[in-house]
C-alpha cells in the first residue's frame, strides 16, 4: 500500500473514530445505527463501509475506548456498543488530530483554488 493510501485510511479511521465516540456519548448504539447516524451527520455525503466500521469498532473495543454486548447473547444479531471511560477521555485528543489534518486540507485547497482558479 503506497503512503498516500496509507494517510487517506488514516485519516478515515480518524473521522470514524471520533464520529462513533461522539455518538455513543449520545448513548448506546449498533453497527447499523452508527452508520446511519454518520450518514445523517454527514448530509448524506459519507456512507461508513462496514469493511471500515465493525473492525474498527473492535479496534476500540481492544483499546478499552468502547464495550460491546450482544443483544441477545443467544442468537448474537445485534452487538451494542457503550463509550467507557477512556473513550470519552480520548475524544478531546483525537479532535485536535482532526484540527490539525483538516488544516492541511485547508491549506491544500486555498493553493488550489488560488493557482488554478484565480481566487
Amino acid at each position: 500500500m503506497s503512503g498516500q493510501n496509507r494517510d487517506y485510511l488514516s485519516y478515515m479511521r480518524l473521522v470514524l473514530g471520533l464520529y462513533i465516540l461522539k455518538i455513543l456519548q449520545q448513548g448506546p448504539a449498533h453497527g447499523n445505527k452508527l452508520a446511519e447516524e454518520i450518514e445523517r451527520r454527514t448530509q448524506n455525503t459519507y456512507t461508513p463501509n462496514t469493511n471500515a466500521l465493525y473492525p474498527l469498532l473492535r479496534i476500540m473495543e481492544e483499546k478499552g475506548y468502547v464495550v460491546g454486548e450482544w443483544d441477545s447473547p443467544v442468537t448474537r444479531s445485534k452487538r451494542i456498543y457503550t463509550i467507557t471511560g477512556a473513550g470519552i477521555a480520548r475524544v478531546p485528543a483525537l479532535a485536535l488530530m482532526l484540527e490539525d489534518r483538516l488544516k492541511q486540507v485547508e491549506l491544500k485547497v486555498a493553493i488550489l483554488r488560488t493557482d488554478l482558479l484565480g481566487h
